[in-house]
């Protein structure tokens, strides 16, 4: 016969202490599995980003390297000042509120597969601040016209202090760089700079050179 006396079960003091221990473990588990999703949604989110960026440094890097020598009119007829126009709020566009232009240019290289389209293979591009945002604007034909439908693509998304300046040239004393163009010598500028700031990297500089600068235009691209 056992000795009753000798059996003995778990206190209420040690199993409040397992609980509490697990508890513990518990709560370790799930914030460490949490500080690994947010890690995952933050670096995910952080690629997209990065991604978006290097989409729009190659699309304004594509624009300029197929600059066009082409006067483009505006909606009342009149010619643009130069063949690439430029700098903060520059003038040769009526202006729209809540925006201000940045650069304005024809480039080459509009894909039209079989011709399907009535339009030539060049394409008038602007480059506007709009709502913090620098965006890349387009429209079907060349010269402007009243009620154009236009289209819009944001390029990098919550901006301030955005600054253009155009390279001019190269003298004994540097770099000569002009905050709007035309600039000295018009034509146009061997190279474009962007600054801007973000709340996420502080302030970017982007430079852009601009190839193939004076090809006379095709038959097809009038």
């Amino acid at each position: 016969m056992r000795d009753v006396s000798k059996q003995r079960g778990v206190t209420l003091p040690e199993l409040l202490i397992a609980l509490f221990v697990f508890a513990m473990i518990s709560g370790g588990g799930v914030y460490a599995l949490r500080l690994a999703v947010d890690g995952r949604e933050q670096l995910e989110r952080f690629d997209d980003n990065l991604r978006a960026w290097q989409l729009a440094r190659l699309m304004i890097r594509q624009d300029m390297a197929q600059l066009a020598p082409r006067v483009v009119r505006d909606e009342y007829g009149q010619l643009q000042s130069g063949v690439f126009v430029g700098g903060i709020g520059f003038v040769g566009r009526t202006p729209v509120a809540g925006e201000t232009p940045l650069a304005g240019f024809v480039r080459r290289g509009w894909a039209n597969p079989d011709a399907a389209m009535p339009r030539s293979s060049l394409q008038y591009i602007e480059y506007v601040l709009k709502d913090g945002d620098v965006v890349r604007r387009t429209r079907p034909y060349l010269d402007d016209a009243r009620n154009q439908p236009k289209t819009d693509r944001v390029l990098f998304s919550d901006v301030r202090n955005v600054q253009l300046t155009f390279l001019a040239g190269e003298t004994s004393r540097g770099l000569q760089w002009a905050e709007a163009w035309p600039g000295p010598g018009g034509g146009m500028p061997r190279a474009v700079r962007f600054v801007f700031e973000t709340d996420r990297y502080g302030e970017i500089e982007q430079l852009f050179w601009i190839g193939d600068l004076y090809q006379p235009a095709r038959a097809d691209e009038s």
